[in-house]
């Protein structure tokens, strides 16, 4: 592309142009594709070379001075800080050549053979010498143009061989991040299935507890009713006694009562009936102090959970506002904790939203009991009044008894208490047979809960165990996520390192950025100088089109002036020939013919000198504009390579500088991202594990390594800084000394640079800047090792 382009240029801008290969000091250089940036302005094109060296030559004008100028031209090989073309002070030295050369000519076409003319020539030899000793000089400098190029390519792989194990460590960076979300998302379910294993142990404890509780209650029940059975067999036993004896005495007396048994019967079922109500409301009031017990109970439990619960909801509000302290005191971090903040008060809405609920169920329960409450109070009043009742029935009935038996009162207390005492026992053995199927059944009960409390103690014996691998496995999780904290340390140090060598590759992209600039005006310059020399091209093959015509015209002019010449030289001779012949007779007339013929001769031989001296004065012309136009064609050629040279660097530095650029973007895109990353992770772990642990040790201890290496690396590229500033600074010194010996070189020649002042004020600026560079990274590096001292 690079090869193709100029050629195909040339042909479109300059269809009238000739070869440059026909100047025998014409050499073609090998086209440079890769221009590094540092060697980008330092050299010059050799055509300038050549244009200076002849503008030299053209100055001297003496014999020595031409080996002078093509000694100066090959000794220039240091390169010259100014990196831009002179294009003004060439073409004037052209100009004077191209005079300086047209009177040379001038010269030789009027004396051809005068001895300094073959000492010009035999100068111009030598000085064609030279120009060819000139360009081999410049082909060298091509091939260490050359040379200069393979370094930079070398050090563009070494910077790909870098972004290689950038890449690398990026995906190990990866791995390692993904190694340490699945340990998260292990401990994340460990964690749960500890909590659930928790609940499930503390509901287990809670239900062993009240099974406890309610055996030990169903044992004193037991104990307290076999008393009462010990108790009752013992009065049945007295009472069957008291029984027999009073049957004895009741057959006598049975006949005498029947008619009061009538009386006391009826009476007796009204007091049954009355007792029965009695009863039955009395069952209904020790139900509903069950209930009501019931409740206060479940009330007492509700109060004790509202206490939890608003405990907890205390807690969890000084927790929120101690966050929320800690959220003003790191500003820094509360991007990475306001989703946290929004669960928590999310949770917090939704605990609070529960406990006015349960306070809500509480007060209409409390609300219940106090119903409950009145009603009983109602029901024991009407018990009370139906009691009072009741004794005012019995005491008119006793008084009616008193009336009625009078005569017989102890028969009839005799056969009222046999009475009683059978009701007694048939009450007594139906409450022992009721009592003996209660104690059935509660050993039945407590064998169930015996068995029962077995099980559960085998289950929390496996949860246990189950409780212990789960510690165990939360131990294991914990020091492998311990080292991959390490590694992603480790990891994150070979990154510092990394960036350091990417910044130093970003300050010599500036570089090729600032010298890109100084190139891009080198193009605007070239550009102008082009368009200028096409014309000057256009113009030359005009006028040398037009002198070609003269010259021909001239030749056709010339040889009839010839052909006459010879025509008059051949009639003087034969006028001369009979002159002789009659001089005897005729001395007059001879004397006077003769002198005519040879003022005729004489004036016939300065129009052929005249002709003879417009020829060769034509031919140096056409000679000299041929000259010129393979100079600008030259010219134009080397330009037109420069400046696809230049294209082509351009190019090749903006794609580098977009590359490095997207590379750059995406490095802090990453490291933006990992250190998010690892905040989270951290404030995670902190989160799971509590307060100060080992593996926050461990971290702490990482990071105290990792900022020691920071500094380490900061200090490494701190020295390497002030290292280049002074190899800058010796090149800019030996490039000055360059430049003052060839300052000293050109007074002696007679020639003056205009540039010099400026590059040695220029010099001198860059030099005092490069010193306060270098004091600024020494102190740097001081204080970069004070502050490591300090760690």
């Amino acid at each position: 592309m690079s090869d193709a382009l100029p050629a195909r240029f040339h042909m479109a801008a300059f269809p009238f142009r000739r070869s440059p290969t026909h100047h025998p000091c014409f050499t073609p250089l090998p086209p440079s594709r890769h221009f590094s940036s540092s060697t980008k302005l330092r050299w010059r094109i050799p055509e300038q070379q050549w244009q200076k060296a002849s503008g030299l030559l053209v100055e001297s004008k003496r014999k020595g001075a031409i080996s002078w100028v093509v000694r100066s031209v090959l000794n220039d090989n240091m390169p010259s800080i100014n990196g831009k073309g002179e294009t003004e002070p060439t073409r004037i030295l052209l100009e004077r050549l191209f005079s300086q050369t047209q009177k040379l000519e001038e010269q030789i076409g009027k004396d051809p053979d005068i001895p300094e003319v073959a000492e010009i020539r035999l100068s111009l030899e030598k000085l064609e010498a030279d120009f060819l000793a000139a360009f081999s000089a410049l082909k060298k400098k091509e091939y260490d143009l050359q040379e200069a190029e393979r370094k930079v390519r070398l050090e563009y792989e070494e910077l790909n061989l870098a972004k290689e194990e950038m890449a690398q460590l990026e995906k190990e960076i990866a791995c390692a991040n993904s190694r340490r979300e699945e340990l998260e998302e292990e401990l994340m379910k460990a964690n749960l299935g500890l909590a659930s294993q928790v609940l499930v142990i503390d509901d287990l404890k809670q239900c062993l507890t009240e099974r406890d509780k309610a055996i030990v209650a169903a044992k004193r029940a037991l104990s307290l009713k076999g008393d009462e059975i010990e108790r009752m067999s013992q009065d049945l036993s007295k009472k069957s006694e008291e029984a027999a004896s009073a049957e004895l005495e009741l057959r006598s007396k049975v006949k005498l009562l029947d008619a009061a048994n009538e009386i006391v019967r009826r009476q007796e079922d009204e007091i049954h009936e009355l007792q029965r109500m009695i009863q039955e409301k009395e069952e209904g009031i020790e139900v509903s102090k069950i209930r009501q017990k019931a409740e206060l109970d479940k009330l007492r439990i509700a109060e004790s959970n509202l206490k939890k619960r608003t405990a907890d909801w205390l807690t969890a509000r000084q927790e929120l506002k101690k966050l929320e302290e800690e959220m003003s005191k790191h500003t820094g971090e509360a991007n990475d904790t306001l989703k946290d903040f929004e669960r928590v008060k999310a949770l917090l809405a939704e605990v609070r939203s529960k406990l006015v609920l349960s306070q809500k169920s509480f007060a209409l329960s409390r609300q219940k009991v106090e119903e409950q409450e009145q009603l009983l109070e109602k029901q024991l009043e009407e018990l009370k009044e139906q009691m009072e009742s009741v004794q005012s029935y019995t005491i008119t009935l006793e008084d009616a008894k008193m009336e009625i038996e009078n005569e017989r009162v102890k028969m009839r207390v005799i056969e009222a208490r046999n009475k009683e005492l059978e009701r007694e026992l048939l009450m007594e053995k139906e409450v022992i047979a009721e009592l003996q199927k209660d104690l059935n059944k509660q050993r039945e009960s407590l064998e169930r809960a015996f068995q029962e409390i077995s099980s559960l103690n085998q289950v929390l014996v496996l949860k246990n165990a189950e409780f212990e691998e789960m510690e165990n496995r939360l131990q294991v999780k914990d020091a492998e996520l311990v080292d991959a904290r390490l590694e992603i340390q480790h990891l994150i140090s070979e990154r510092a390192s990394f960036q350091g060598l990417l910044e130093k590759k970003d300050t010599e992209v500036s570089n090729a950025e600032e010298v890109l600039a100084a190139v891009n005006r080198e193009i605007i310059e070239l550009n102008i100088l082009m368009k200028h020399r096409e014309d000057q091209l256009i113009e030359a093959t005009t006028a040398l089109q037009e002198k070609e015509i003269n010259v021909q015209a001239l030749k056709h002019e010339v040889d009839d002036n010839k052909h006459k010449f010879s025509e008059a030289e051949s009639v003087v001779e034969k006028i001369v020939e009979l002159t002789q012949h009659l001089a005897l007779s005729a001395g007059d007339f001879e004397g006077f013919h003769g002198t005519s013929l040879l003022e005729e001769a004489n004036n016939c031989e300065p129009a052929g000198d005249n002709l003879s001296w417009q020829r060769t004065r034509l031919e140096t012309e056409l000679q000299l504009t041929k000259e010129t136009l393979r100079m600008k064609e030259m010219e134009v050629l080397a330009s037109q390579r420069a400046l696809t040279i230049k294209e082509e660097k351009l190019k090749l530095v903006s794609r580098k500088l977009d590359n490095k650029e997207m590379e750059w973007i995406k490095m802090k895109e990453e490291m933006i991202r990992e250190s998010a990353e690892l905040r989270q992770l951290y404030a995670l772990a902190q989160e799971r594990i509590g307060e100060k642990s080992i593996g926050d040790l461990a971290i702490e201890k990482l990071e105290l390594e990792a900022a020691q290496l920071e500094v380490e690396a900061a200090t490494n590229a701190l020295q390497k800084l002030a290292q280049m500033s002074k190899d800058l600074l010796n090149m800019v010194t030996l490039s000055t000394n360059s430049d003052v010996d060839i300052s000293i070189l050109l007074p002696q020649s007679g020639l003056k640079n205009p540039l010099h002042l400026d590059e040695s004020h220029g010099v001198t600026e860059f030099r005092t800047e490069v010193a306060k560079l270098l004091a600024l990274t020494e102190q740097l590096v001081i204080e970069a090792g004070t502050k490591q001292v300090e760690r």
